[in-house]
């Protein structure tokens, strides 16, 4: 024992120190196997594409809501502080009870705060820092100011304000704010007030002096400046700031409007002894929109609108006890200035987000079919244990639980690491929609594994019992498959239609029609290009059996068979491909819609304008600007005032009808009809009628045998079209186009010129414009157009449309992938076995061609019908012309070359993803193969 005992000692003593986690890797590559079984690589697989599919339903919506957010508050940013409050407004004036005091003005503060914050509107808090209470007089005029500058015009006009903040929202600068009331008698007090530098400065006074308004003292006890002037605060009442200049007649003087404060103590006697009406209770509530999402701004667009335009949800009745125990009712009408910037930002964003729905459901169901694909290649693994189980007695609850056991252990953690990827790469708000298509994807995942291999393994008696039957069960298979298609087919349809009929949805919610479109109508139109082209394929097989070559015959056949199991991923090809064609179709139909709207917009390539005082635009400079490199044509229109019948004033542009017709025919615009402003061919009379061309706007003012006095002619016109715009006028305005023939010598000089030019030097034509027109405005089309294409919200659409479109086509990668991975052993079996019947290399590649192409080619062909049948679908639902900014038609058109560009793209896909494989199973060898079949 002796012996025995430094032996046992000396052993743990030497390996402990080298290998210290030595039993921890022992223990977890025991439990590895124990825990995936013989589909370790598999089970990998299928965690790595969970990961994949789940970071793109994550990431895809929430870059998209991060952006659009983003927009938004540079929005909120951009907008004056009084649009970002409501506004409290009491009207006292015809209240008849006891004046209210500064502290029933804050209890009402705290009743309409507190129903605010019910209401869900997101208040800025603390609710004592940000917010406020206050009363605010009418104007009444004051003396005792000795400033120099107000002693030759009119009497001041005060405005007496309280605020309950004043002291956090101004610095003082000398004095005191005011604390007290002195009462000199039932009817007469003297006030402190504090005022502002600029109040002080434009009045003439300091602390301690003295002014006189309605029989009142008021006394400047303090001068403060703003602390934040752009805050609501101060520009609630813009004189609260700085004086004003107002004159309110042409006769009559000027005078200044100034505002003065008072403190909480004198808030009654305000009240009491000066009748300045209109007496306002006010209170301001700003908003803190810091944390507002996209997706809350319809929610606050809706709240917002019943509270400024509801009467019964935009007034509020307020019952405040005074200090006698009488209860003072008054009505608080609230309003809010942001709904006028929130309007055009919701529905821009709802056409948006709209289109991009197309985007969103679809891919989480392409990749919810690639997670099982994954879990199908798991199951195929594992199919020898589990059949092993089966044959021991394991039930299949049993099968089904090892297989989640498994599943989990490796698709939980890639969830989760997904999901922590995404929201790293996207920062910003959350998004709702990607968590429920994260976790539907995890739950495929999860379930996939188990659901199919109790299927596949209950199945496979049936299956063989199937095969034993005589004829006539063959055929009740065959029916019940055929009844499931049609049930499918039916489902789908019926879907499409209750959703169609359920009509578009508020802005801000989902449009389940145009979301689930896309897989509605994907699931006939796979249905119908798997049940159909086997039919293809076996006619080919017939006709290619009499040839010689096992190339056609073996390929053709090992694609029927692979055809019977091929709908999942036919429909995810399927799916995939109108959805990278709808993104092309909706991408071209925007280009085309954003290059018609900066020809409407800007007439031409450049159009150059004179300044309103000077010359205009002189021959020898429409001669220089006309010779500038690249302009192909150029035509000057002079922009006049003309006077009607009626004696009511529109702009006239006066031009040559040949020179504009020209320039007009070189551009996408419709045509410019000259001939009908052309001379007529009899010497004019004074009651001949000049042709003219009336907007649609002007079409009351002047009229066929209307006068029309301009350049100091008058003539009678006779009204030869109505177009919508005009170069050198606005296009929502009235206005006529008279011939320059019509004046002659008279014809005033050109205020505009338009040029257009495909190869236009616009350097060289902006320093010419400049220097030939002194103060000239030369707009581009150029600049018009990528202004429109760069507006902040579409592009932003533009970009999630691209990131959805790379999202497809790396999806359809890997289904691809996986079904050439789910029939690469009997493939390479099938091969291998030929390979040794003298079968060369060129012929194993054409054969893997001949087997997956014609499976690609009708996923092609359906995906192209899909995406045909989405146009006059989701057309009316999809408004593209928020892409544009423009109120531009902008329909949804199939495009056959968009179409053809994504079915090439599909194409080349599949060869790259064959030629790997084929390279992959080259690397394994013949006899590696041969025996992976033992």
């Amino acid at each position: 024992m002796s012996r025995r005992r430094p032996a046992a000692h000396a052993g743990p003593q030497h390996s402990g120190p080298q290998h210290p986690h030595a039993g921890l890797r022992s223990r977890a590559r025991a439990a590895w196997p124990a825990v995936t079984g013989t589909g370790a690589a598999a089970s990998a697989t299928l965690a790595l594409l969970v990961l994949i599919c789940a970071f793109i339903a994550v990431a895809v919506p929430r870059a998209s809501l991060g952006y659009r957010t983003a927009v938004l508050q540079r929005t909120f940013a951009a907008v004056p502080a009084t649009q970002k409050t409501v506004l409290g407004d009491g009207d006292l004036s015809e209240l008849g009870q006891q004046p209210l005091s500064a502290a029933q003005l804050e209890r009402s503060r705290v009743q309409l705060a507190a129903g605010l914050h019910r209401d869900g509107l997101p208040l800025a808090g603390p609710s004592a820092r940000w917010q406020w209470s206050g009363l605010a007089t009418g104007t009444i005029p004051l003396s005792g100011a000795t400033a120099h500058a107000s002693r030759h015009m009119a009497q001041p006009e005060l405005e007496l304000l309280y605020r309950s903040t004043l002291a956090r929202q101004s610095v003082l600068v000398a004095g005191s704010f005011p604390t007290r009331l002195e009462r000199r008698g039932a009817s007469s007090a003297t006030f402190q007030v504090a005022v502002t530098t600029a109040t002080a400065a434009r009045l003439g006074v300091h602390v301690g002096s003295r002014l006189r308004t309605a029989g009142q003292t008021l006394v400047v006890t303090g001068i403060v400046r703003p602390a934040g002037p752009a805050s609501a605060f101060w520009t609630v009442d813009p004189i609260a700031v700085a004086p004003q200049l107002t004159q309110l007649g042409t006769d009559a003087a000027p005078f200044w409007s100034i505002a003065a404060f008072v403190g909480p103590a004198e808030v009654q006697a305000v009240q009491a002894y000066l009748s300045a009406e209109p007496l306002h209770a006010l209170w301001s509530f700003p908003l803190d929109l810091r944390s507002v999402t996209a997706d809350e701004a319809a929610g606050l667009q809706r709240e917002l609108q019943a509270l400024s335009y509801l009467p019964a949800a935009g007034t509020v009745s307020s019952r405040l006890a005074n200090e006698t125990g009488q209860a003072s009712t008054f009505v608080v009408t609230l309003s809010n200035g942001l709904t006028v910037i929130l309007s055009p930002f919701v529905a821009t964003d709802d056409a948006v987000q709209r289109a991009l729905s197309l985007l969103f459901v679809s891919l989480a169901v392409i990749a919810a079919v690639v997670v099982l694909l994954g879990a199908r290649l798991v199951t195929l693994h594992r199919d020898r244990e589990f059949t092993m189980m089966r044959a021991r007695g394991a039930s299949l609850r049993q099968l089904a639980l090892v297989a989640l056991r498994g599943g989990a252990v490796l698709v939980l953690p890639a969830a989760a690491v997904a999901v922590a990827a995404a929201v790293a790469v996207t920062p910003g708000p959350a998004s709702g929609l990607s968590w429920w298509l994260a976790g539907a994807i995890t739950a495929v995942a999860l379930a996939g594994p188990p659901v199919l291999a109790a299927w596949r393994h209950r199945a496979r008696r049936d299956a063989a019992a199937a095969g034993a039957a005589p004829q006539s069960r063959r055929r009740l298979t065959a029916a019940r498959r055929w009844v499931a298609d049609v049930t499918l087919v039916c489902a789908a349809v019926g879907g499409l239609v209750i959703l169609r009929q359920q009509g578009l949805p508020p802005p801000g919610s989902i449009d389940l029609f145009t979301a689930a479109a896309p897989v509605l109508v994907a699931i006939p139109a796979a249905l119908l290009v798997m049940r159909g082209y086997p039919l293809v394929l076996r006619q080919l097989t017939r006709m290619t059996g009499r040839r010689r070559g096992v190339v056609m015959i073996v390929g053709l056949a090992r694609g029927s068979a692979a055809a019977q199991a091929g709908v999942l991923p036919a429909f995810a090809l399927v799916l995939a491909f109108a959805l990278a064609a709808c993104a092309g179709m909706a991408r071209s139909a925007v280009a085309a819609a954003n290059v018609a709207a900066s020809w409407q917009t800007a007439g031409a390539d450049a159009t150059i304008t004179a300044p309103e005082v000077g010359p205009g635009i002189t021959p020898a400079a429409q001669r220089a600007i006309a010779g500038v490199p690249g302009v192909r044509r150029a035509t000057a229109v002079a922009v006049a005032s003309g006077t009607s019948g009626q004696g009511l004033n529109l702009p006239v542009a006066i031009v040559d009808p040949r020179s504009y017709a020209a320039l007009i025919a070189a551009t996408p615009l419709p045509r410019f009809p000259a001939a009908v402003l052309a001379r007529a061919g009899a010497p004019a009379t004074a009651a001949a009628r000049v042709p003219v061309l009336v907007s649609p706007a002007a079409r009351d003012i002047l009229r066929s045998g209307s006068s029309l006095y301009v350049a100091g002619r008058t003539m009678r016109v006779q009204v030869a079209g109505r177009p919508d715009s005009f170069l050198g006028v606005r296009s929502n305005s009235g206005f006529a186009v008279l011939p320059q023939w019509a004046l002659g010598a008279q014809a005033p000089p050109a205020t505009a010129m338009a040029v257009v030019g495909q190869h236009l030097d616009t350097a060289a034509l902006v320093a010419t414009a400049h220097r030939a027109v002194p103060g000239s405005k030369v707009t581009l089309r150029s600049q018009v157009l990528a202004g429109i294409a760069g507006a902040p919200l579409p592009h932003g659409g533009f970009v999630t449309f691209a990131q959805g479109a790379a999202a497809a086509a790396g999806l359809s990668l890997l289904v691809l992938a996986l079904t050439l991975v789910l029939s690469a052993r009997s493939r390479e079996m099938t091969l291998a076995r030929l390979a040794t019947m003298g079968l060369g290399p060129a012929q194993s590649r054409r054969i893997t061609i001949v087997e997956t192409l014609p499976a690609m080619l009708a996923a092609t062909v359906g995906g192209a019908a899909c995406a045909l049948a989405l146009v006059p679908l989701v057309g009316s639902s999809v408004n593209l012309a928020a892409f544009t900014g423009t109120p531009v038609v902008v329909p949804l058109q199939a495009n056959l070359a968009a179409i053809v560009a994504i079915a090439a793209g599909l194409v080349v896909l599949a060869w790259v993803t064959l030629a790997v494989q084929s390279r992959l199973a080259r690397s394994r060898g013949t006899t590696q193969a041969l025996r992976v079949g033992e």
